[in-house]
Parts: structure tokens; C-alpha cells; sequence
């Protein structure tokens, strides 16, 4: 009984921080996806548009992961952590006018608050490893902080590029493909 007892509280702790992790990827999509219609540069809007699709794919595992904890549990009644819902900005950018694309100096103050999310983000997942028992969430968890990672590097770079040359850097893989 113990053990059954043990499981539903994991399960409920698992589903809390998977429906936290749904939100911070729903700000994700939302976030690069605006913001590449908003970037004139075909590399930026292409790099924009490309992390938007991962944070996708994102979601799609997450929302895997709490199909299968919901055959134990009624995840209906299980509430997003605050705790870390506060990682995400209440704007990020004000976007222009339709048609209009942002200033330089908007897309890098996008991109530093872009930055930051994502830095929280790969926290989160980190912490948030460490709190649940389920293994195959553990593991969701650690795969989504290494591409949240990857994304902070990518930013990083073209934040750089920015500043130094006032161009967007874009992807390799992106680009190319």
C-alpha cells in the first residue's frame, strides 16, 4: 500500500512539473514564432522558425509523457508548479506594427530575454530531475535540458553576431538544408 501510495505522489509530482514544462514550451512557440515574423533577415527569421519547431517537438514529448502518467492518475486536478512559471517574461518583445520588422536593438533585447528563458528553462529541467522518481521522465527531462542548452548556444552566437555586425549568424544545419 505504501508503494501504490509512493507512486501516485510521483505521478503527481511528475505531472505538475511536465504540465509546467507544457507552458514554458507553449512560451516558446509563441515567442519564436512571432518573433520571426518580425525579423527582416531571412537568416534570423529561418533560425526563429526553426526553434519554434523544435519547441514543438518539445511539447509533442511532453504531452506524450502525460498521456502515459494519466492512465494512473487524473491529471486534470494536477496544477502547473508557480514556482517556476515565473521564469517566463510577461513580454518579451512589443511587436510592430503588421508588416513593419523590429529595430536592431529590439531583436537584441528579444534575443537577451529569449537567452534567459532558455537558461531557466535548462535549470528547471535540471532541478526538476531530481525531484521525480520516473525514469523515462527523468530522462525526458535531461534530453530537453541538453536541447535547451543547444538553443542558448545558438542565441548566444547570434546575440554576438548582432552586436559585433548588426547580422544575424542563422544556422549551419538550417541554412543548408
Amino acid at each position: 500500500m505504501i508503494e501504490r501510495a509512493s507512486k501516485v505522489t510521483d505521478d503527481g509530482l511528475s505531472a505538475s512539473i511536465l504540465k509546467t514544462a507544457l507552458k514554458i514550451e507553449d512560451f516558446g512557440i509563441d515567442f519564436y514564432s512571432r518573433m520571426s515574423e518580425c525579423v527582416a533577415e531571412l537568416k534570423g527569421a529561418a533560425l526563429l522558425r526553426s526553434l519554434a519547431s523544435d519547441e514543438k517537438e518539445h511539447k509533442a514529448i511532453l504531452e506524450r509523457q502525460l498521456d502515459e502518467i494519466s492512465r494512473h492518475l487524473d491529471i486534470s486536478k494536477v496544477e502547473p508548479m508557480a514556482e517556476y512559471l515565473s521564469i517566463l517574461p510577461a513580454n518579451v518583445f512589443i511587436p510592430p506594427p503588421e508588416g513593419a520588422c523590429l529595430l536592431l536593438d529590439d531583436e537584441i533585447s528579444a534575443l537577451e530575454k529569449g537567452i534567459m528563458v532558455e537558461i531557466n528553462s535548462m535549470r528547471m529541467y535540471q532541478e526538476a530531475i531530481d525531484k521525480v522518481q520516473d525514469q523515462k521522465v527523468r530522462s525526458t527531462l535531461q534530453e530537453l535540458a541538453e536541447w535547451e542548452g543547444r538553443h542558448r548556444e545558438i542565441l548566444e552566437e547570434n546575440l554576438r553576431l548582432l552586436k559585433l555586425e548588426g547580422a544575424w549568424y542563422g544556422y549551419g544545419p538550417i541554412l543548408e538544408g
